[in-house]
């Protein structure tokens, strides 16, 4: 290379690390928060960058997300007036915060692999920021077990990649990590990250040692059954007492139920579908709406579903009014609350995480960081509901779907 030639390329490359670092900057600002789990300083960056929406080219992938949730924030006012709901209820309102999220953030990234990865570090940062100096109930009890599960371990994850992928280490490295922070996760009782992880490790081992020998299909199988395996063995060891006394007290009180693995860790689902069954149009408005006689219908189906008739339905469902969580389901909740049409987004989105997972290798160096965002995200849209900076997440993955479905693979290695 000439002389000339270098002297043209570190400029360059000095300038692409600011602005990484300054997308990187405005992530973290996610940190501040403005109103419950749907705002954030982030979002009024994202605002103020909602012009340059209109000077960017846009292909019908682009817009389409951005039409589901505007179908869903009508869903959810339309609920709301009818059933007497506030119009700022944080779940009715999660559908404008995406359309804010994935607007500004298209802006500063310019659909960009390496810059929408440098984001989602950045909001990854400024959850943990924001778990340290603020924080919530569940989070402020003093024990580190609490800390880990309900406020920094999908931060902390999603930050710790990007550093690993950021340094060039060497590619195992990274799925022998994620393997790691999965076990570290079992021990500190969060069973429903430890499996991202290590599904997302194994996927990554299986990709790195068996190359193009075997398809894509067939480790994909591979993978799952090494998840059905997890799924058995695991409340085993558990049991035993290998992975802490915290989680074998959890798996102990939850053998005692006699249920499913699934159904025992998540007991809303008997509750939500009642709730769907009785308004699946128009829905409740709020998951704290609900009429004593959808819980007496929701206790006999929990009943039919295999719960045992003494089981505490008060104490896991009826939560109080200024909970949004009650449903404990992106997907489901969203049907629930605010009726079929706001259940289109995040129905869009469970679908949008899948090819992303199952196209992950064509984020080139950034597929392990879009590959666990994406698991992580699947399992919130089934089984979470809304929580802190989740919303400007899932926008991410809604730019990292749509880089994916409009550039050639080449083109989305970052």
């Amino acid at each position: 290379m000439r002389y000339e030639d270098v002297t043209e390329v570190r400029p360059q490359a000095r300038t692409a690390l600011a602005g990484q670092v300054a997308i990187f900057v405005v992530g973290a600002k996610s940190a501040v928060q403005i109103a419950n789990v749907t705002a954030t300083v982030l979002s009024v960056v994202c605002l103020l960058l909602v012009p340059g929406f209109v000077l960017i080219r846009h292909r019908t992938v682009d817009v389409v997300p951005l039409g589901l949730a505007a179908l869903g924030w009508a869903a959810y006012i339309a609920s709301c007036l009818v059933n007497g709901v506030s119009l700022l209820w944080p779940n009715a309102v999660a559908p404008a915060a995406f359309s804010l999220y994935f607007i500004g953030l298209t802006v500063l990234t310019g659909r960009s692999v390496e810059s929408i990865a440098t984001v989602l570090a950045g909001i990854g940062l400024g959850t943990v920021v924001f778990f340290l100096t603020e924080g919530i109930e569940l989070t402020s009890t003093g024990n580190f077990l609490h800390f880990w599960k309900y406020g920094v371990a999908h931060g902390v994850t999603v930050v710790f990649l990007y550093a690993m992928i950021r340094m060039d280490l060497p590619r195992l490295v990274v799925p022998a990590a994620l393997a790691i922070v999965g076990v570290a996760s079992l021990a500190l009782n969060f069973r429903s990250h430890a499996l991202v992880c290590l599904i997302a490790a194994a996927i990554l081992f299986a990709r790195y040692v068996l190359g193009d020998r075997i398809g894509r299909v067939w480790q994909f199988v591979g993978v799952g059954a090494f998840g059905m395996l997890f799924a058995f063995l695991m409340p085993i060891a558990a049991r035993w007492g290998m992975f802490g006394a915290a989680l074998e007290r959890k798996t102990l009180e939850q053998d005692a139920t006699h249920l499913p693995l699934l159904l025992a860790g998540r007991t809303e689902p008997p509750m939500t579908l009642t709730a769907i069954a009785d308004r699946p149009l128009l829905g409740w408005g709020s998951g704290t709406n609900l009429t004593p006689e959808v819980y007496t219908r929701a206790e006999h189906l929990a009943i039919a579903m295999g719960f045992d008739p003494t089981f505490p339905f008060d104490l896991y469902w009826r939560l109080p009014a200024t909970d949004y969580s009650a449903m404990h389901s992106i997907l489901l909740g969203s049907w629930a609350e605010g009726g079929i049409l706001a259940a289109l987004l995040p129905a869009w989105l469970l679908v949008a995480c899948v090819v992303v997972v199952w196209r992950n290798v064509e984020f080139g160096r950034w597929s392990a960081l879009a590959l666990t965002v994406a698991l992580q995200c699947i399992w919130d849209l089934l089984f979470s509901p809304w929580t802190y900076n989740t919303i400007a997440e899932y926008a991410c993955v809604a730019l990292l779907f749509c880089a994916n479905m409009t550039r050639r693979p080449t083109a989305v290695t970052g």
